[in-house]
């Protein structure tokens, strides 16, 4: 008999792979070395495990014959529960293709436009959905294609939209900023439940129902529950939700209607395509042609020299 006694491991990764079967569970991770550990999952429910996220894992090792052991897994925790934003910013530049802006940044930039908002109801909603989304926020795509289709995307784009919305508010004073501030925050806020991820796919709800309807119903169940659902901020929000498309042909149930829908509408239009376009003329030589982009109509632009 072996008087091999387990030992206690901590490992921090990335989910590369979920294998999930009759009679095994395990989880494939990869480490900031690039190795791949493979860890039993027996002990632990591993349903709110998601791929392409970063856990820090505490395993024990299990004798598996007289010279061989496998590691199980005794608990796990997201890095976003238990690193600070310093730790959580070199992780991300390890393990993704991230946003220019640091996670650090964009959540500052973000929660100082939160402070902001002065409308009780409005405030409520907002706060009370930002908590809900906080960590999947900062680490999801604001989309698996087109534009913002990295890790950090939906945050950097929301953030970078209430920059541009903001330089709007002295110019037309009668744009409500509240409204304005809060329409902005929660717009996409539903592509956390709609898509996967970078590399996953869209979810059932995500095909059958989309982000802008599941947005306005959140908004809907939310106010329900913080017992302001027949304020007409509600009906505002809801309703820069489900326009924000701008037209039904683009997938918005209504057209805006509002000032704020009309702005929410023109704003996202600009930084998904302006965004997209800045980029690829980053990989352009000066005096060539950037190749041709299916945001803009699969028009291509020239780089002067």
């Amino acid at each position: 008999m072996s008087d091999k006694q387990p030992q206690v491991i901590t490992y921090i990764g990335k989910i590369d792979n979920l294998n999930r079967g009759e009679h095994f569970k395990n989880v494939t991770l990869k480490l900031e070395d690039q190795k791949l550990v493979n860890i039993k999952l027996d002990l632990v429910d591993e349903s709110k495990l998601v791929l392409g996220r970063i856990y820090q894992f505490t395993v024990t090792t299990e004798l598996k014959n007289e010279t061989d052991t496998f590691l199980q897994c005794q608990s796990y925790q997201a890095m976003e529960d238990i690193s600070d934003a310093i730790e959580i910013d070199r992780l991300y530049d390890i393990f993704y293709e991230v946003a220019p802006k640091k996670t650090s940044e964009i959540k500052k930039g973000i929660e100082s436009f939160i402070k902001r908002i002065e409308k009780p109801s409005i405030k409520q909603i907002v706060e009370h959905i930002y908590h809900k989304f906080q960590h999947p926020f900062y680490t999801h795509p604001a989309a698996t294609k087109f534009h913002h289709a990295y890790v950090g995307g939906l945050s950097y784009h929301t953030l970078t939209m209430l920059e541009i919305a903001e330089k709007f508010f002295d110019i037309y004073p009668y744009l409500d900023q509240d409204l304005m501030i809060a329409g902005t925050l929660l717009h996409d806020m539903s592509k956390i439940d709609e898509m996967t991820g970078v590399d996953g796919e869209y979810t059932t709800e995500g095909l059958l129902i989309g982000h802008l309807v599941m947005q306005a119903i959140d908004i809907d169940k939310t106010a329900d529950l913080l017992g302001i659902e027949d304020q007409e901020s509600v009906m505002l929000l809801k309703h820069m939700m489900l326009s924000h498309h701008g037209l039904p042909n683009f997938g918005a149930a209504k057209k805006p209607q509002i000032p704020e829908a009309l702005l929410l509408w023109y704003i996202d239009t600009i930084d998904s395509k302006f965004t997209v376009l800045g980029e690829e003329l980053e990989k352009t030589k000066d005096g060539h042609w950037t190749n041709a982009l299916n945001v803009l109509d699969k028009m291509r632009f020239y780089k002067k020299k």
